[in-house]
């Protein structure tokens, strides 16, 4: 278990830090902290593992790395003959990462844009600055959905990211 009483090896701290950026980001501490096992130990591990490892319950690590499953971080892997559920990471879950960014900022672009007619009408010299963020957003998901494609596109099979 992870922690507890001591001081924390660099492999542990790098999964404290990987939950720490997932928490930053609006996602469970849990889910960050998860990624971050299976970046370490860079191969499938059950429900049971994970869970024992993070000091965390089943049900919360369960929860997360369904989670994760769906955002395509994450990829659920069977064993015959086993009931348990093993999980590890997909080949590039950084591709996921620059897609869920690109969505947040088109998501962001849209809800500002929408503010521009409403307060030009009350503060016409606002609504410049406004519509500036607004393409600011626009424009960085545009990149980040570049990014990605640009990325795939390099990877090759076997061939590991910088």
């Amino acid at each position: 278990m992870i922690g507890k009483g001591r001081e924390l090896s660099a492999a542990e701290r790098f999964i404290e830090e990987m939950g720490l950026i997932s928490q930053q980001h609006g996602n469970a501490r849990i889910a960050g902290r998860i990624v971050g096992l299976l970046m370490i130990e860079g191969r499938e591990l059950s429900l049971q593992d994970i869970s024992e490892r993070l000091g965390v319950s089943r049900a919360s690590v369960s929860t997360n790395a369904r989670q994760l499953a769906r955002s395509g971080t994450l990829r659920l892997a069977a064993h015959a003959g086993s009931r348990q559920d093993y999980y590890e990471l997909t080949g590039a879950p950084y591709f996921e990462m620059l897609d869920d960014l690109a969505l947040q900022f088109q998501r962001h672009a849209r809800v500002i844009a929408a503010c521009i007619p409403s307060v030009h009408a009350e503060r016409p010299d606002a609504s410049p600055r406004i519509r500036e963020l607004s393409g600011f957003y626009e424009k960085s998901a545009e990149i980040l959905q570049n990014w990605a494609i640009a990325l795939r596109d390099e990877k090759t099979p076997g061939k590991e990211l910088p």
